[in-house]
C-alpha cells in the first residue's frame, strides 16, 4: 500500500485474471479514521495485508461492489476481526465467498462523518477529513476509461435509476474522487476534482453513458 494522502491510502494494483480486459485495475483503500482503520473495497495482496495490520489493523470492510468479495476479504476479516458492511443487493454472491456483518439499503451514516450512498449497482461511500478534503468512493458506478469519465450500463442496469444516482452524485461536490475499478495506466484511480465542474461533469454523464455487453468489459459505445 502506498499513501494518497495523510489519512489515506491506498493498495497495490490488481489484475483480476478471470477479468476479459487486462488493462481493468481494481485495488481498494484504506482511510485512517479517528475511530479506527476502514478498508474500502479490495485488498488481496499479503504484503498489504501487512501494511494494515502495522497500522493498526482494521475495525470495518465495507465494499463498493460484489466483485470485491474475494478470499483476501476472508483473511483480513479472521485476522483483524473486522466486521464487513455491503449492499444487500450484493448479498448473494458475497455470501459464496464471505459473510458479512450488516447489509444497508438506504443512505446511512456511520461514525457522524462516514457517509453510506447506495446505488442500484453499488455502494458509494463519502467522508469529510478533518485534513480538509472531502472523499468520494464512487465504487463502478462513475468511473475513468482512460482519460475519460464513464458510467456504465449493463445488459440488468436500470437507466433511470443510473441517473438519480448520478444526480446524487451532482449533490456532493467532493475535492476527490476515489474508483475501485478504473481502465487506467497511470492514475492509480485517483482523480482530484474542482468542485465548480463537478456538477457540469454529472450533468453530462446523466445524457450519455456506455453500454456493455453482458462482459461487462466489453464497451461498444464510447463517452466524449
Amino acid at each position: 500500500m502506498k499513501p494518497l494522502y495523510e489519512d489515506l491510502w491506498i493498495s497495490t494494483p490488481e489484475f483480476p485474471a478471470e477479468e476479459t480486459a487486462n488493462d481493468l485495475m481494481m485495488h481498494g483503500f484504506m482511510l485512517r479514521h479517528p475511530r479506527g482503520n476502514l478498508l474500502i473495497g479490495r485488498v488481496e495482496q499479503l504484503l498489504d495485508h501487512e501494511v494494515l495490520a502495522d497500522a493498526g489493523g482494521v475495525i470495518r470492510h465495507y465494499f463498493t461492489h460484489w466483485h470485491e468479495a474475494a478470499p483476501g476479504a476472508r483473511a483480513i476479516q479472521q485476522r483483524f476481526n473486522s466486521a464487513l458492511y455491503c449492499h444487500s443487493r450484493s448479498l448473494g454472491p458475497v455470501s459464496l465467498v464471505i459473510e458479512p456483518d450488516e447489509t444497508f439499503t438506504h443512505q446511512d451514516v456511520h461514525f457522524g462523518d462516514f457517509h453510506l450512498l447506495p446505488t442500484p449497482g453499488s455502494c458509494s461511500y463519502l467522508y469529510h477529513s478533518p485534513l480538509g478534503q472531502t472523499y468520494l468512493f464512487v465504487g463502478d458506478t462513475l468511473t475513468r476509461d482512460y482519460h475519460r469519465w464513464i458510467s456504465v450500463l449493463v445488459p440488468d442496469s436500470n437507466p433511470a435509476e443510473l441517473q438519480q444516482s448520478l444526480e446524487l452524485y451532482r449533490s456532493l461536490r467532493p475535492d476527490v474522487v476515489l474508483m475501485s475499478t478504473p481502465r487506467v495506466d497511470i492514475s492509480l484511480g485517483r482523480r482530484s476534482i474542482y468542485r465548480a465542474g463537478w456538477p457540469r461533469l454529472m450533468k453530462r454523464n446523466s445524457r450519455r453513458w456506455i453500454c456493455a455487453s453482458s462482459h461487462c468489459c466489453d464497451y461498444s459505445v464510447l463517452l466524449r
